[in-house]
């Protein structure tokens, strides 16, 4: 089973939007409260419960008093959902969470580019860019769908090449959480790319309460706490208030690739102010390939991110790999052919 765990803060009694979330007034309602009810403060602001336990429930239950009792009001939540050690350990692709370094890394040139002086000692930036040591290591153990595009330092500094990675096969378009309500969602994002981070096209596994079926749920007894404090009445609000959740991504069993690498659809695949499509894409990386490049001392397991495999997707839950075409790799072939054309000439020996 998974885990739940709530990110929650709380204002004074009269703050109605984020401006009055950072009022001195509601900083000293949640932090007479956070103090009398013993919860675990990880900023000035939030503190965190294992919804999960039954100790968590009864603190959930004690904030629900508090805010009856007009003390302080339920601000904004967040619960991020966790595999379980079983469940974690039967998994068989991971998210590689790279960290971004801006300014240092380009897709929008003609020709992909680094600046070596601002990176650190990591070995993958920006979702998709990967030192030399990484190719080295994928080359020598012989792991399998992936090649590398070598790219222009454009810096003053020299040193060790970096490249991007172009896994051959895609993991899919992913499916979306159970909670998740598709139809509301894109009754409110409509075509305004403006309104979300992805395309409609992909599995939804962040949202907010305003998209969800959460009034539906019977399998989960912290959401009906949860509701309320954050009423689906006032899911509407805004964005910026209420209750979010951040679950585990989920892809279709029936097109994961037999490959230790695959890519996955990051943002919105569109035109830039040059008419150049951009297409962005995330790396995944089998169970095998994880191992490979944590026993290279590349990386901590703690970098690779869950995914899950699912099989039978639950009633209602579209599958998106059916219903719409593969996912096309961040160049098509007529553009990786180019740019190889370049890499040639750029770095012949």
């Amino acid at each position: 089973m998974p885990r739940y765990e709530l990110e929650l803060r709380l204002d004074a009694p009269g703050a109605e939007d984020f401006g009055g979330a950072l009022s001195d007034e509601s900083e000293r309602a949640r932090a007479d409260v956070y103090r009398r009810l013993g919860l675990k403060v990880h900023s000035n602001a939030w503190v965190r419960i294992n919804l999960s336990s039954s100790k968590g429930l009864i603190k959930i239950q004690q904030v629900i008093d508090e805010c009856g009792a007009g003390r302080v009001r339920a601000g904004t939540a967040n619960v991020y959902e966790h595999l379980d050690k079983e469940e974690s350990n039967s998994t068989d692709w991971f998210y590689l969470s790279t960290r971004n370094a801006d300014g240092s890394f380009s897709l929008w040139d003609d020709y992909p580019s680094y600046i070596l002086s601002e990176l650190k000692a990591d070995h993958a930036y920006n979702h998709t860019f990967v030192s030399q040591e990484f190719v080295d290591v994928c080359k020598q153990s012989g792991l399998r769908g992936i090649s590398f595009l070598r790219c222009r330092n454009t810096g003053r500094k020299s040193g060790a090449a970096w490249y991007v990675a172009l896994p051959e096969y895609s993991l899919g378009r992913g499916l979306d959480h159970c909670w998740f309500d598709r139809g509301r969602w894109i009754s409110e994002v409509g075509d305004d790319p403006a309104k979300r981070s992805s395309s409609l096209d992909v599995g939804q596994y962040s949202f907010h309460q305003r998209c969800s079926r959460l009034d539906e749920v019977k399998d989960a007894s912290f959401l009906q706490l949860l509701l309320e404090l954050f009423p689906m009445s006032r899911a509407h609000d805004s964005i910026l208030l209420g209750l979010s959740f951040v679950t585990v991504p989920r892809f279709w069993s029936g097109v994961l690739p037999d490959a230790d690498f695959a890519y996955v659809p990051w943002g919105e695949d569109g035109e830039n102010r040059e008419g150049k499509m951009m297409r962005f894409r995330q790396l995944a990386v089998s169970r095998h390939a994880r191992q490979v490049l944590v026993d290279a001392g590349l990386f901590r397991e703690k970098v690779f991110l869950d995914v899950r495999s699912v099989e039978l997707p639950e009633d209602g839950v579209e599958i998106l790999d059916q219903s719409h075409g593969p996912v096309v790799p961040m160049y098509s072939a007529d553009e990786l052919a180019d740019l190889r054309e370049q890499e040639r000439s750029r770095f012949a020996a």
